[in-house]
């Protein structure tokens, strides 16, 4: 553990100013707090370099056009097309010691507040009546090989028979006993459904 009980990431609630956000420094406490705050299983995506082996990240909830989340901003131009739903949290990666994975890292407030001044230029406020693309609800995996599939999460009705659930995050697998894919998260419940292949974004 670091020296910093908590450190600094910078939290986006749809609807509201960037705001410097305290979270453990402890990664199992991370995850659990990210995963609180974004309401589900969350997905990144590299921003940009801070430098000294540094880097600038987004973490969104991966399910947001799923679950009907409310748009939040749109992405820097020439991307100004995309619409990111649900609250989004910034934070720095940087290379572990002695160690080559990436890990969060504390930034300083006054870090913070300079990253929020550009967060605010760069990324547009949505309105609040922005509707997601069709075509952000489909999920591609086995990319590239002979199993490539898409397919997109259809919210249904409480399963009648729920054999048992796996996972102690808040996206949890779904035993229905048939053949099927369907996760619960937060009470709802959600199949996977198979669609036509075709080009479409990996989510």
């Amino acid at each position: 553990m670091s020296e910093n009980k908590t450190m600094n990431v910078i939290l986006v609630k749809p609807g509201c100013d960037p705001e410097i956000c305290r979270i453990p420094d402890d990664v199992k406490l991370q995850i659990e707090t990210i995963s609180d705050l974004l309401e589900g299983n969350f997905a990144s995506c590299e921003l940009l370099d801070l430098g000294n082996g540094a880097s600038l990240h987004l973490l969104v909830n991966d399910l947001a056009v799923p679950l009907g989340l409310a748009p939040n901003r749109t992405f820097p131009a020439p991307n100004d097309h995309e619409v990111i739903f649900g609250t989004v949290i910034f934070l720095a990666m940087g290379e572990a010691k002695n160690a080559k994975v990436q890990i969060p890292m504390h930034m300083t407030d006054e870090v913070c507040l300079q990253i929020i001044e550009q967060i605010k230029i760069a990324f547009t406020p949505c309105r609040g009546d922005e509707k997601p693309n069709p075509a952000t609800e489909i999920y591609r995996e086995n990319v590239g090989t002979a199993e490539e599939r898409s397919f997109k999460w259809q919210e249904i009705a409480c399963p009648e028979q729920i054999i048992k659930t796996l996972g102690n995050g808040k996206v949890k697998m779904v035993d229905t006993g048939e053949n099927e894919t369907v996760i619960e998260i937060n009470g709802r419940y959600f199949k996977q459904v198979t669609i036509a292949s075709g080009a479409a974004p990996i989510q």
